[in-house]
Parts: structure tokens; C-alpha cells; sequence
């Protein structure tokens, strides 16, 4: 097997020497109209892994390096009740959801995740598009479940904001406090 961020010959899905520098992330965090949205990485740093997420293995390679990151996270975080980790459009691809993943990678006493409660009806690839395009071509998010605490919202990498902002939009119409955002890898300097 081939380690998913640099290819070299490994037995497991990150190879020893990746998880070590993957270990040591510097979160951020960007501020998109209001909202706080958490990140660990720049895209380019584990755009090879989060690429792997259209394939099989990808979801071996998404679930270990949430665990190096967000899986530390959820271990610092205490809130004192409980806050529903809602993916965005955990709708099952390639055999299975990558920001269902992340959701899982963050549960703990405090954070529950509510899987299936929100979905994109449109279903437009956001991929190398721009933020006109993506303006333009809305993922129409609909929400699914009754949500009774307030929310931290989960995605994979945040380039313009504009797929966590419409989900924010959703909940808040619904009367569901979004607290902030948490996704892997800040895009917005990379090109991909």
C-alpha cells in the first residue's frame, strides 16, 4: 500500500512520517459574515488526502487524518450540554460520506453528531469554480431533522465560505443558533 499524502510505500493508509508533520497543524480560523469557521490545515498541505475522498480508500484516509486533527479537538472541547455536529450534505458518495466522517471524528460527551440532516438538492460541483459561480448556482440546502441544540456545522475544506454560509442560513431560518464552523483545510489561497 502507498501512504495517500506522499505515495511512498507504507503499511499503513498515512505513513509514520506524514502523521508526525500531519500531528503538528496550526488551527486557524477564518471570520466569513459573522461566522467563525475552524480549520487545521492549507489546502495544499493535504490536498492529496482530501482528494483520495472520490475514491474507496479515501474514506481510510479522511477518517485517519481526522483523528490527528479533529479528533484532538473534540478532546479540549467542553461546553457544558450538549451541541449537535451537523455535516454538511453527508449524502453517501463513492460508498460512503467523508464529512459524516469528520462528524464522527469529533463526537465526545458534549458533541453529538446528527447525521442526515441537511442536504444539498442541487447537486452542482463547487470544485475550481469560482465565487460568482458558486453565487449563482446555490446547493439549495434543505434541512431534514428537527434539531433541538445549537449546532457546530462540518465540511471538508472551506474555499469562499459560500456552502457553509447558505447551510448557516437554513438552520438560522429554522430557528437553530449555529455556534461556528469546523472543516479540515483552508482553500482559500490554494487553487485546486
Amino acid at each position: 500500500m502507498r501512504c495517500a499524502k506522499c505515495s511512498r510505500f507504507s503499511l499503513a493508509i498515512i505513513c509514520t512520517q506524514c502523521e508526525q508533520i500531519l500531528s503538528q497543524y496550526e488551527q486557524g480560523c477564518r471570520l466569513v459574515d459573522g461566522l467563525k469557521v475552524y480549520y487545521f490545515y492549507k489546502y495544499s498541505d493535504i490536498k492529496e488526502i482530501v482528494l483520495s475522498k472520490h475514491n474507496l480508500y479515501g474514506s481510510f484516509a479522511i477518517s485517519r487524518l481526522a483523528q490527528l486533527c479533529m479528533a484532538k479537538f473534540a478532546n479540549e472541547f467542553s461546553f457544558g450540554s450538549t451541541i449537535s455536529v451537523v455535516p454538511l450534505d453527508d449524502n453517501t458518495k463513492s460508498g460512503y460520506s467523508h464529512t459524516a466522517i469528520l462528524a464522527k471524528s469529533l463526537k465526545n460527551t458534549d458533541l453529538q453528531p446528527v447525521y442526515r440532516a441537511i442536504r444539498a438538492t442541487n447537486s452542482v460541483k463547487y470544485a475550481g469554480k469560482s465565487l460568482e459561480f458558486r453565487q449563482k448556482n446555490p446547493r439549495g440546502f434543505k434541512l431534514l431533522k428537527k434539531i433541538d441544540n445549537p449546532v457546530i456545522l462540518v465540511d471538508d475544506i472551506i474555499t469562499t465560505g459560500t456552502s457553509i454560509l447558505e447551510a448557516k442560513k437554513v438552520l438560522k431560518k429554522a430557528g437553530i443558533n449555529v455556534l461556528f464552523g469546523i472543516v479540515l483545510a483552508d482553500a482559500r489561497e490554494d487553487s485546486y
